[in-house]
């Protein structure tokens, strides 16, 4: 939590301490808040892969790059940093999209593999950066915040690796069948 230090002289209303000691003061109201992101990663992450382990290929991808691309285009707005993720979960979204309307054909499958590697790299660049990125972050997250982040990227980087492998994998037989 947050600590306030009063200075090392007694001040009136000291009950406890003696001259020139230094006492802390917890103050319930400065708590440090929990990022909300330290509560989501983790869930946006489980349910992703519950997705891929339990739904047809095809069926689940574009609504999972949905979520990414809000929660990328909240981070450009909120926090006024461009995040890469609103470009490339965009062609996620394009190229699944594109599936839904004219069934999966070569070109679409390539589409949708490209756009899903697209994504991987962009949180695989977190990871390459790291080093920079966690000494620029440091100064407003906490150390699990931090740790979570850098989980939460691998865990997408290899999450969307693995979609485009199984993208390339599927079928051509048209209409990606959503139940």
């Amino acid at each position: 939590g947050a600590r306030a230090q009063k200075s090392s002289r007694q001040d009136k209303g000291d009950r406890k301490g003696k001259r020139g000691e230094s006492t802390e003061i917890f103050c319930a109201s400065n708590m440090a808040t929990i990022d909300s992101g330290i509560i989501l990663m983790p869930l946006y992450a489980l349910a992703s892969w519950t997705a891929m382990l339990k739904l047809q290929p095809g069926s689940y991808e574009i609504y999972v790059a949905a979520i990414g691309w809000a929660w990328a285009l909240l981070n450009t707005v909120l926090k006024g940093n461009f995040d890469l993720g609103v470009v490339t979960f965009a062609f996620v979204i394009a190229a699944y999209g594109i599936e839904r309307r004219a069934g999966l054909t070569g070109g679409i499958k390539v589409f949708e593999c490209i756009a899903s590697v697209a994504v991987a790299n962009n949180f695989a660049l977190v990871i390459f950066l790291w080093k920079d990125l966690k000494i620029q972050l440091s100064s407003s997250k906490s150390p699990a915040w931090l740790n979570v982040f850098l989980v939460y990227c691998i865990t997408f980087a290899v999450y969307w690796a693995l979609v485009a492998a199984r993208t390339y994998k599927r079928g051509e037989s048209g209409y990606a069948v959503i139940y």
